[in-house]
């Protein structure tokens, strides 16, 4: 679905709205007809009760013309609003449709973007496009036709103005347009900067960084304010220009009309409904360049919403008569990865990747920094779509299974601790929604984080920050940990998820993960955390280097060797090699 899709949603509903503006303006531009009759033929003759008689006029229709406007600010928000809130929901589900590459791809702030300040833009398009878009044309078109009627001999020079005008203000409108589309790109980088302050802080201040820091905000900001006042100095051209050159035509008026009436071709009250006409157009031009410019943002920001809905996630359901049968109720699962490989564009990531983990083991990744240990576990939860191979759970082609089924049958504690904001009980419910309040804790217990939760006021129902900010890295790990117990899925995966814990603590929650009835893989950089397991997968360069248990791997891989010898788990110093 794309933004006109939504669109065509409220078109009736903005027709009527449309509708009733240009009444409202119709309405408008009789006023000053009106008044020159009063004046030619009420009050220049003295003839009260004319003026009685058409007077009323005076105030019915700009009541009638309030009640118009009334209904189209009604109709305005509305559409502007139910658009905004479908666009926001479209942009949501399609941001958790999309996989990891990318969404990554696009940027947090670029994201956040699209989905505040973009469908904001597009609201407030809608709404001055209902609202003004349609009076402003009218009462442009409407006076320049009122001018003919009052004065046929005078008409053109407000065809003359509107020449004129017009070239003034669509320079202006064109020249605004090409500054925005730097303005939204210094904006983009700007977000990104606040964002990367935001969850980089303590980095920033933990190598005393803030002064550079600072200095790349205020560069960006400079750039930024930069390109808003060039704006703000191009649109300050219409209101002085326009004036000006109103105020010429209507001294022509005068020139010219003065002297038809005093040749008695000509009365007074056409003149003052010509030069109101010239004021009309004056402040008509005057708003429809506010409109065009707020138009352009609201185009470009269609643009860019429509880029987000546009596209296409790799990572897609099968479908449904081709799916797999799923049985989630597998209290272990056995995985079988067939010569796979990824790569982040022209990058290779993981090269003919070939292991059987039988159900119920418990198993390591264990290789230098990026070997592509993460981006295995990503490939295993469909995080991530492989460039060729397949992998097999229990038998059954990952491809061939829903996405839902799938990760059900896969709890996963990720490298980054983090929590959502709400409560300890919210968060753990992630893992299953119905779990019991004696199942929560058991999951805390065997996590070791049940003692220091029973300590908080609220226990349960302790608050959590956003990121889980308010609790320790440690405490943070334990949390994710039993949130992912909670699940009880087949397959647990700790990707390098016990690195915060001291060795005492990681070493009971190992004890009870190795007697859990679910297979185990767990990713860590501690050789020490991997000893017991009952196979040690070796990843270097994106390819696997050995398969083993401890001593095998010590004799077989030079980097198993070299990592251990570096974490002090081997004596002396001689090389492999």
């Amino acid at each position: 679905m794309r933004v006109i899709d939504v669109l065509k949603e409220n078109k009736w509903r903005a027709l009527t709205g449309f509708i009733f503006k240009s009444l409202e303006a119709i309405l408008e531009l009789l006023v000053p007809f009106l008044m020159a009759h009063i004046i030619n033929y009420g009050i220049h003759p003295g003839n009260l009760d004319y003026i009685k008689s058409r007077g009323i006029f005076l105030f019915i229709l700009p009541l009638c013309g309030y009640l118009l406007a009334l209904v189209c600010q009604w109709f305005a928000s509305l559409v502007s609003q139910s658009t905004g809130s479908k666009l926001r929901s479209l942009l949501f589900d399609q941001l958790n449709r999309l996989d990891l590459q990318q969404s990554q791809s696009l940027g947090s702030s670029s994201i956040a973007n699209r989905m505040i300040n973009d469908t904001h833009n597009i609201q407030v398009c809608i709404a001055m496009a209902i609202r003004l878009a349609s009076r402003c044309p009218v009462l442009l078109v409407g006076a320049m036709v009122m001018s003919f009627i009052v004065s046929p001999q005078l008409a053109p020079i407000f065809i003359l103005g509107g020449l004129v005008l017009g070239t003034i203000l669509s320079l202006i409108t064109l020249a605004s347009n090409r500054i925005l589309a730097g303005i939204q790109k210094a904006l983009d980088y700007l977000g990104q900067l606040f964002a990367e302050n935001l969850s980089g802080m303590r980095d920033i201040r933990s190598f005393a960084s803030q002064k550079r820091e600072v200095q790349r905000f205020e560069e960006a900001n400079r750039d930024w304010r930069k390109q808003q006042v060039a704006l703000a100095r191009v649109q300050s051209l219409a209101n002085p220009a326009s004036l000006f050159v109103v105020n010429l035509l209507i001294a022509l008026i005068l020139y010219f009309g003065g002297g038809l009436v005093n040749r008695g071709a000509f009365q007074q009250g056409e003149v003052i409904a010509l030069v109101n006409y010239m004021n009309t157009i004056l402040l008509a031009l005057n708003v429809l360049v506010q409109v065009l410019v707020m138009i352009s943002r609201g185009v470009a920001g269609i643009q860019r919403v429509d880029e987000l809905l546009a596209l296409e996630p790799s990572i897609v359901d099968p479908v449904p008569n081709h799916r797999c049968p799923v049985h989630l109720e597998e209290p272990a699962l056995a995985v079988k990865i067939d010569q796979l490989s990824f790569a982040y564009g022209q990058k290779a990531v993981l090269k003919n990747i070939n292991l059987n983990l039988a159900p119920g083991g418990f198993y390591a990744i264990v290789g230098p920094t990026a070997a592509g240990k993460s981006t295995l576990i990503h490939l295993l939860e469909r995080f991530y779509k492989p460039s060729s191979g397949q992998i097999f759970l229990n038998g059954q082609d990952t491809q061939e299974m829903a996405l839902t089924e799938l990760r059900q049958m896969i709890s996963l504690v990720p490298q980054h601790a983090s929590l959502l904001t709400g409560t300890i009980r919210s968060n753990l419910l992630l893992g299953r929604a119905d779990a019991t309040d004696e199942e929560l804790w058991r999951a805390l217990e065997d996590a070791q984080a049940a003692h220091f939760v029973s300590q908080l006021d609220g226990g349960l129902d302790a608050p959590v920050s956003q990121g889980g900010k308010n609790f320790s890295g440690g405490q943070r790990q334990r949390l994710t940990i039993a949130r992912a117990l909670v699940k009880e899925a087949g397959l647990l995966i700790l990707d390098d998820a016990l690195s915060a814990l001291d060795f005492a603590t990681e070493a009971r929650i190992r004890s009870t993960l190795a007697q859990k009835s679910a297979s185990v893989l767990l990713v860590s950089q501690r050789l020490a955390s991997v000893l017991e397991a009952d196979q040690i997968i070796v990843l270097n360069y994106g390819q696997v280097e050995a398969v083993g248990k401890h001593d095998e791997l010590l004799a077989q891989s030079p980097s198993y060797y070299a990592m251990a010898k570096s974490q002090k788990l081997v004596e002396g110093g001689e090389s492999l090699a």
